[in-house]
């Protein structure tokens, strides 16, 4: 199954270090963690969504079998099927945190770099 990955502040994703699980503020605000799949969908709703927000920003890798919260493949409104985590993330589920730079103008570019 392929990975799926979430945005992260830098700061939130210091504040779980020596934690087991991770709840993003959507979880109790939408009732899951907002997700992604596929490098070209998460740099668009990056831009879409954050590229005016302030702060360092991470993608945590997440391996799906490793995920025991439920996960929900669902439509939305941009005709994009995303991942949802109906429950806390276990950090065991994170295979890889990497940075997301950013532009000048806020906008984000691709986080990792092409395989070797």
């Amino acid at each position: 199954m392929a990975e799926i990955y979430h945005m992260i502040e830098s700061e939130a994703w210091a504040m779980a270090q020596g934690r087991t699980t991770y709840e993003a503020p959507s979880l109790a605000t939408e009732g899951f963690i907002h997700c992604t799949a596929g490098e070209r969908n998460l740099v668009a709703v990056a831009n879409r969504h954050y590229a005016h927000s302030a702060g360092d920003w991470l993608v945590l890798v997440l391996d799906p079998a490793r995920i025991t919260s439920e996960v929900r493949w669902e439509l939305q409104p941009d005709a994009m099927v995303y991942p949802h985590i109906y429950g806390l993330l276990i950090l065991d589920a994170v295979v890889e945190v990497c940075s997301f730079p950013r532009s000048e103008d806020g906008t984000f570019g691709h986080f990792r770099s092409p395989p070797r």
